[in-house]
């Protein structure tokens, strides 16, 4: 709640003659931040705009933060207006009129305003207003049947602060210019050919305008840099493609990411292939939300022809089953395969806290990516709409390995047990326990019977030395889940 120097001072001069609901209204508003961090304008001598002046609350803190601005006050009701007049009186700072019109009539010389609130009941007006003058900050309330994202889009070019109070009783504020791009798409590309084409089809023909599609040809010695430059030459305005020395596809991720400009980061790997409407719909559902990670649901793609799906955790607190919405709780995600090419990523979410692909690990690099990306975010959104079709049984997959291939989820868990015991909470710390213990579960029951033994001896040490900072009764419950499937593993 917000706390206004001589708050009440300023309530107690709102005239008897405004009925009580719009004052009480206004006071809650104001308190509560309906519509968003800044009520007036930056500047003292700013010039400042309300279409709706209601009890004129609003007008008053305005003037008592900005002593020298000039406010204007469009209020069409006769009775409001006349009470707003009594209020200001021969205030020569405040100009109240009865229409838009009438205040653009009186403002011709008045080019740039510095605050500008909207009372739902004139939303319409606020195209009018962005016609007629450069516009530094606006709040407005729009009408349950307008998306935030739809408005947003329209309005971001057109204002340095936008504030979206939505009737729902969400609000959405945006403090930055509108990207040029909005989601940037990763496809490492490595001796998948024969799917590529496919790949890179589903991904020019996304309704998503502002997408960038960045290939990384990883050095690969079949055709994938051939085909993603022809992909480039048809469609110059979407694809980019890298050229690189193989290095692995953690190093392609990351030299995909340190030329994307999108707000938002995706991943498809290069035998994969997603909908038309994936990254339109997870980019309006992270704007909608103000999430950090926005998530869909995928499908199993087998080289049959049969498409499964995936059942896989989606923890929203909407829907059928709570499967879409704003997840409650994101550490029961942290447990969950990896699969990060369902999702986009906030740039500035990875940037911030130096996240990347571990390129001295050359197979599920992912899980230390998903692991962290998750566990940092602020806010994730989910839905579980069916976006991505993820290739199964392809041959080379990592997933198949069953050799010693499977050993390197030891320097999975060294490489990320310091960088997460380091500076996240204890609760967070034990979900990587079970994601370490999990993926060593998994992996004893695929691996060769003669890798068993050992596998099993270095999995009991890393756990054991591993998590010492955590509680031992915490501790112990998770190695009792460890000693149990490991017998069960070992029976089979």
């Amino acid at each position: 709640m917000i706390r206004f120097s001589n708050f009440h001072s300023h309530i107690r001069k709102i005239p008897l003659s405004v009925p009580a609901h719009i004052r009480d209204e206004d006071v809650g508003r104001l308190e509560h931040s309906w519509f968003g961090p800044r009520f007036c304008s930056q500047k003292r001598n700013g010039v400042g705009l309300f279409v709706g002046g209601r009890s004129g609350l609003e007008c008053l803190l305005h003037l008592h933060y900005a002593p020298e601005a000039s406010v204007y006050v469009v209020e069409p009701d006769f009775f409001l207006r006349a009470s707003l007049t009594g209020l200001f009186g021969t205030d020569p700072r405040v100009s109240i009129y009865e229409s838009l019109d009438a205040f653009l009539a009186a403002a011709k010389d008045v080019e740039t305003l510095d605050f500008v609130r909207i009372d739902d009941a004139y939303y319409p007006t606020v195209w009018t207003l962005i016609k007629h003058f450069k516009i530094k900050a606006l709040t407005t309330e729009i009408p349950f049947s307008c998306s935030i994202y739809d408005i947003s889009e329209q309005l971001r070019p057109h204002v340095s602060f936008l504030y979206l109070a939505h009737a729902s009783g969400r609000g959405r504020g945006f403090d930055k210019p509108q990207p040029k791009i909005a989601v940037s798409v990763i496809v490492p590309a490595y001796g998948v050919a024969a799917q590529l084409p496919q790949c890179l089809d589903s991904l020019v023909e996304q309704t998503l305008e502002r997408l960038e599609i960045i290939v990384v040809d990883d050095g690969s010695p079949d055709a994938c840099g051939e085909i993603a430059d022809s992909y480039a030459q048809k469609f110059p305005e979407r694809v980019v493609v890298v050229h690189k020395a193989n290095g692995g596809c953690a190093s392609a991720r990351n030299a995909g990411m340190a030329v994307a400009r999108g707000q938002f980061i995706g991943f498809v790997d290069g035998d994969d292939w997603v909908t038309p409407d994936m990254y339109s719909d997870l980019y309006k559902m992270a704007v909608e939300n103000a999430a950090d990670v926005a998530q869909g649901g995928y499908c199993l793609a087998y080289e049959g022809g049969l498409i499964a799906n995936s059942n896989d955790i989606y923890a929203g607190r909407d829907g059928l089953f709570k499967r879409s919405g704003i997840v409650d709780n994101p550490l029961s995600l942290l447990t969950g395969q990896p699969t990060i090419w369902r999702r986009i990523y906030a740039k500035e979410l990875l940037t911030e806290n130096k996240i990347i692909f571990p390129e001295h690990i050359k197979r599920f690099d992912d899980l230390p990516f998903q692991f962290e990306a998750l566990s940092l975010a602020r806010r994730i959104v989910t839905t579980a709409k069916d976006y991505y079709y993820y290739r199964q049984g392809r041959l080379g997959q990592d997933i198949l390995a069953k050799d010693e291939k499977l050993f390197v989820h030891f320097d999975i868990f060294d490489y990320l047990k310091p960088r997460v015991t380091s500076r996240m909470r204890n609760d967070v710390i034990e979900q990587l326990m079970m994601v370490e213990v999990n993926t060593h579960i998994w992996a004893l029951g695929r691996l060769d019977s003669n890798l068993v033994e050992d596998y099993k001896a270095r999995a009991m040490r890393s756990l054991h030395d591993g998590y010492k900072m955590l509680a031992p009764k915490a501790r112990r419950k998770i190695m009792e889940k460890v000693n149990t499937e490991i017998e069960k593993v070992s029976r089979h």
